[in-house]
């Protein structure tokens, strides 16, 4: 009787435990997805500061800087009828997600010459934040 106790015990710890990882896992993907959005809504807030020089949407024009539609995956120097820097036009960059980084980090470091004004942003979360927005907003 003892050891039938027992076993019946560790039985119920154990659906216990699978349903209760089974609740934290159900909760992940609505995690995910409420960071996934606010790590969109950061990046659109980013973005302001971007939307002087820079549209996003395709049949806008060119500003100061080039429409970014279609931005990632793409040669850089790539946007047809903007007049890009020398120095862009000579860089054999792709924009992506790591190119992205370190060019918002410091356009300077990862082409010399390059005639953006624009310092950068140091913070790594604020990056990633405005590399999803303009990665989805640029479609």
């Amino acid at each position: 009787m003892c050891e039938r106790s027992s076993v019946a015990k560790w039985a119920g710890m154990m659906v216990l435990a699978m349903a209760m990882t089974a609740a934290v896992q159900a909760q992940q993907p609505a995690a995910e997805a409420d960071a996934a959005a606010a790590e969109l809504k950061r990046g659109r807030l980013l973005y302001i500061q971007c939307r002087a020089c820079h549209e996003l949407k395709a049949g806008e024009p060119h500003k100061v800087g080039p429409n970014l539609h279609g931005i990632m995956d793409r040669k850089v120097a790539a946007a047809q009828g903007f007049a890009y820097s020398a120095a862009l036009k000579g860089a054999s960059l792709v924009w992506n997600r790591e190119t992205f980084d370190k060019w918002l980090e410091k356009p300077s470091a990862v082409v010399p010459g390059n005639s953006m004004a624009f310092a950068g942003i140091a913070s790594p979360k604020d990056r990633a934040a405005l590399i999803a927005y303009i990665a989805a907003e640029s479609k």
